[in-house]
């Protein structure tokens, strides 16, 4: 999302502003992204690495480091009784992960160090910031970072913050939060088949809601009062270089590490998309991803759906897999009435002879 920017500022913002106006604003912005507690966060794990710290073969801390940044960082508190990888320390392995990846740290060899734009903490803040808000938004607010099972729906609420950013200027920078609320709902429900006074799935989902705004105030991007998000300065950069990344990408849109139900809707609903870009996307994804797991992916959204469009586009990207994992898959499609029907359809016209070999 900030490529452009980051290729710009090799120096400090405020010194390549050309009036005096323009400078006070970077330095306003630099002030207000270090009193956010997201980058004091991010330079308490720089400071904790020091000089390096050993890593482990996947390119972690190791137990005793993580154990001992979850304390530095007061996170993940009390500790579990037992802990056997940061993974056992969901919110210190977040930080980590995050520094990492806004290049903040770097894996080398045995260890792991401070990578070269860890100095921007001091030189740059703000050009350290927008670093770390965009590697959060552009990785999740909520399954960014993180391991384990997540609800169907996070990716496409982490797809949609640049959406509600960009709502939040035109509304002026302020939403109320439960306005922000029943919109998402309104689009899950419809998308992923939930009735709207399903309130054991709305009370969960709220939650999740609730996640996202407080990252984005830990962030800085926004600020909370009472029922009220507030979009703050830094958040209007962010939502004005979200806007321009999402113009820029209309005509690039990567579906590989999407769920199978979203890349089947968006290949149904993109008016834009033609067919042979459809079946790029369908390839693209079965190709990113073992046969078993793509089977099972998207068998289970073509039983979520009852759009014949999307079980068509499912049972084409079935197609394309090794058929001794595709047709039992589909076999157990043939008892779920029209789609059934279209899934003998297929048996039918697929052999069983392989074309490739299943990928492990």
């Amino acid at each position: 999302m900030a490529a452009e920017l980051e290729a710009v500022i090799d120096i400090p913002l405020a010194e390549l502003l050309p009036t005096d106006e323009e400078r006070a604003v970077a330095e306003q912005l630099s002030d207000q992204a270090l009193g956010t507690g997201a980058l004091a966060r991010l330079a308490q794990v720089v400071a904790f690495v020091g000089r390096g710290r050993p890593a482990t073969q996947a390119g972690n801390l190791k137990v005793a480091d993580a154990l001992a940044l979850a304390a530095h960082l007061g996170l993940d508190q009390p500790l579990p009784a037992r802990v056997g990888s940061i993974d056992d320390l969901p919110d210190t392995a977040h930080a980590f992960r995050w520094a990492a990846a806004a290049e903040l740290l770097e894996w080398r060899g045995t260890k792991i160090l401070p990578a070269a734009r860890a100095v921007e903490l001091d030189r740059d803040p703000l050009a350290a910031w927008l670093k770390a808000a965009v590697t959060l938004l552009e990785h999740g607010l909520l399954d960014g970072f993180r391991r384990g099972w997540r609800k169907a729906y996070v990716e496409m609420l982490d797809a949609s913050v640049g959406s509600l950013l960009a709502g939040m200027v035109q509304a002026g920078g302020t939403v109320a939060l439960p306005a922000i609320e029943a919109a998402a709902w309104e689009e899950v429900a419809v998308a992923y088949g939930f009735e709207p006074d399903d309130q054991a799935e709305r009370a969960h989902f709220v939650r999740l809601i609730g996640a996202m705004v407080a990252q984005l105030v830990d962030v800085g991007v926004v600020t909370q009062v009472e029922d009220r998000v507030v979009l703050t300065d830094l958040g209007r950069l962010v939502a004005v270089m979200a806007d321009i990344s999402s113009e820029l990408d209309d005509d690039e849109v990567d579906l590989v590490d999407t769920d199978a139900l979203s890349l089947l809707m968006v290949c149904v609903e993109d008016e834009k998309m033609t067919p042979e870009e459809a079946r790029a996307h369908l390839e693209a994804w079965v190709d990113g991803r073992p046969d078993q797991e793509a089977a099972a992916e998207l068998c289970e959204a073509m039983l979520e759906d009852d759009d014949p469009r999307l079980w068509a586009l499912g049972l084409e990207a079935l197609g394309r897999l090794d058929p001794a994992v595709a047709t039992p898959a589909v076999a157990r499609l043939c008892s779920h009435g029209e789609l059934g029907v279209l899934a003998a359809d297929w048996l039918t016209r697929h052999p069983g002879r392989a074309r490739r070999s299943p990928r492990r």
